[in-house]
């Protein structure tokens, strides 16, 4: 009995963390941003190209919202933001580094 409830956790689990990270392009910005450090907004389209800006903007929103990144947005003239992503992000980069050694 005790096996199905630590499936049935797991599985909640993995289907949290894949709504989460769920996405096209999510995992490649949480990449992006710990390895190569925060960035403005078109710094970061740069680096995700062929992303659009509308794809990009929607993901960066999700993951926001999802507490794995943060945006940060400074009173100047012109207006600027920068993303970085979360302490509890960071914590994903090597879960990442390992899918992508497995696929290659």
């Amino acid at each position: 009995m005790a096996d199905h409830l630590s499936t049935a956790v797991t599985v909640e689990a993995l289907a949290t963390f894949t709504g989460m990270v769920g996405g096209r392009w999510k995992i490649g910005i949480l990449y992006n941003l710990g390895c190569d450090g925060k960035a403005r907004f078109n710094e970061l389209a740069e680096r995700m190209s062929p992303v659009t800006p509308t794809t990009l903007t929607r993901q960066l929103r999700e993951l926001e919202r999802d507490g794995l990144v943060t945006r940060t947005q400074f009173n100047e003239i012109p207006p600027r933001v920068e993303y970085d992503i979360t302490d509890t992000a960071h914590t994903l980069l090597p879960v990442i580094e390992a899918i992508a050694a497995w696929w290659w």
